[in-house]
């Protein structure tokens, strides 16, 4: 009886804070599927089918790219002096939000950026190239933004899995075996490694493409206006004040999540259909071909330098007072809009309070359900964390604005926290449930024999011993909680602002130097959790 009545006390603030909200929220978004009228305005929308195109291809393209580079680094990569490093250093990528990316990663390749300006200053143009590269029809530049993104993000999740004793000592006697049939290294990769690492990442991989298909800001500051991808136009439904209008959004957003739901399905039909042949290429006689290290390592090096030269460009930019083309260096220098932003700081104090105070209840909650709930349970928390992350943003935040408006939250502090914890609880628990688990029960046991209460324990030896997983999860949350747009936009109803929220405002046409304030912010943050972090990581308890 005490050990149910434990379990309930640290099961009710998740349930009332995260789990509520949520459920609510999906349940008021499929609510709106009676609407026939708000259907057939949808289906009539002169751009719907083909900014449906374009949101799926930019989706699964940016998907395979990702996945096909992050595998080609890893495969070359492991087992050489670089890779501890390389895992190790996955922090620092993706600390950079994908819409401060996207916004530096524009100031870099606009005709008038720092990459047309080296051509330029060698061949002496007078005027910036008359080059498409940036909101380009095909979603080119969209494409490279989730693709530059996303592979950081592979290369951690399989760096994450190689990790795990069990599955480093399976692929070491796989690897022995290989190589004693005269499989060479790619060979081993792609016949051996890969086919039982991917099937291990299906849902994270599922949460990339439906990312990148769905995704709002950065295709509104980098994407294709005509037509836009599906996402944006859905999002300028939700927002416009026409109860028709509104309602055609709120079915689109469902209309969106169903397509991705029943082409995952296809999928995956199609994958269990296309298993034989899968298993025939995989056992077919040994090769002897080589990992193109040298490749791999380029690929690597290129990326890291796109990073860099992204930072470098934002930093630039938020001083250049003048900058004229196609000189390499600003002309003028001035501190305006870094004295703009600090002079109104509301949105920097709006998303540090909204990302800390996320990440602490995050934190906490996790911990509440690890100590006193039963393993057995996890799989449902963990299955519901899967499709706060898997859906798309749109359908879960147009639901909880309909479910906040009858509860009087929306325009609220703590409405928008709640909208916040969404996604930041979940990276937070699926980063700690390993760990967590993982724990030697040993240690408690011992602790018993001396008399030492649960509490001391945790914050004697549990805490020290899991800081390292404790301080990851943390710092994953404070970068998940800094980069939402799509839930702020709509439940702060105009009346609270945060950083993306005036990055996006100001990339459709505002002050440059302000909107590369407003980014860096936007990376800076983020950055420093996880550098501290790391530093946590390295000290021992």
């Amino acid at each position: 009886m005490r050990t149910k009545l434990t379990a309930l006390v640290g099961f009710l603030p998740l349930g009332a804070f995260w789990l509520f909200p949520l459920l609510m929220g999906l349940l008021a978004a499929f609510y709106a599927a009676g609407d026939g009228a708000a259907w057939s305005a949808l289906f009539a929308h002169p751009q719907f089918w083909s900014a449906l195109r374009l949101s799926l291809v930019t989706g699964t393209v940016s998907l395979v790219v990702s996945t096909v580079l992050a595998l080609w680094i890893v495969a070359g990569v492991h087992g050489t002096s670089r890779w501890p490093r390389l895992a190790g250093h996955m922090g620092g990528f993706l600390s950079l939000p994908h819409l401060a990316f996207a916004i530096g990663l524009g100031f870099l390749i606009m005709p008038s950026g720092l990459m047309a300006r080296v051509p330029g200053s060698l061949a002496g143009w007078t005027a910036p190239p008359q080059w498409i590269t940036t909101q380009d029809p095909y979603g080119i530049s969209l494409v490279a933004v989730l693709i530059l993104k996303e592979v950081p993000f592979v290369i951690w999740l399989i760096s994450s899995l190689l990790a795990r004793k069990d599955m480093a000592l399976m692929l070491r006697g796989h690897w022995l075996v290989s190589q004693s049939l005269g499989h060479g290294s790619a060979s081993t990769w792609l016949r051996v490694f890969i086919p039982q690492i991917l099937p291990r990442l299906k849902w994270p991989l599922i949460i990339v493409w439906v990312y990148g298909a769905s995704v709002v800001d950065v295709a509104l500051a980098i994407g294709p206006t005509q037509p836009p991808p599906l996402a944006v136009i859905i999002w300028a439904d939700l927002n416009n004040a026409d109860q028709a209008i509104n309602a055609r959004g709120s079915v689109g957003a469902l209309f969106l999540t169903v397509v991705l739901a029943g082409l995952g399905l296809a999928f995956h039909a199609a994958w269990r259909l296309a298993s034989p042949k899968i298993a025939r290429f995989v056992v077919r006689g040994p090769s002897p071909g080589s990992i193109a290290r040298k490749s791999a390592l380029a690929l690597l090096t290129f990326m890291c330098a796109i990073y860099v030269l992204v930072l470098l460009v934002l930093g630039i930019m938020s001083i250049a007072a003048q900058w004229p083309y196609p000189d390499l260096l600003p002309t003028q220098l001035r501190w305006a809009a870094w004295e703009q932003a600090l002079a109104s700081p509301a949105p920097l104090i709006n998303s540090l309070s909204f990302a800390l105070a996320c990440v602490i209840a995050a934190l906490a909650f996790a911990v509440m359900w690890f100590e006193s709930v039963d393993e057995r349970l996890d799989p449902v928390l963990l299955a519901l964390a899967v499709a706060a992350l898997a859906l798309p943003s749109l359908l879960i935040a147009d639901g909880q604005y309909l479910v906040f408006l009858q509860l009087g939250l929306n325009g609220t502090w703590f409405g928008v926290f709640l909208a916040h914890l969404t996604p930041v609880f979940a990276y937070v628990f699926i980063v700690l449930k390993g760990p967590y688990r993982a724990f030697d029960a040993r240690y408690r046991s011992v602790s018993l024999g001396l008399n030492t209460s649960a509490l001391r324990f945790w914050l004697a030896i549990k805490m020290p011993l899991l800081k390292p997983a404790l301080a990851a999860a943390a710092a994953i949350g404070v970068g998940v909680g800094m980069a939402q747009y799509v839930p702020i936009q709509l439940i702060a109803a105009g009346r609270i602002s945060t950083l993306s929220i005036e990055a996006v405002t100001l990339a459709s046409g505002g002050n440059r130097q302000l909107l590369a304030v407003f980014s860096l912010m936007l990376a800076v943050i983020p950055l420093a959790a996880f550098a501290c972090a790391a530093r946590l990581g390295r000290q021992t308890p």
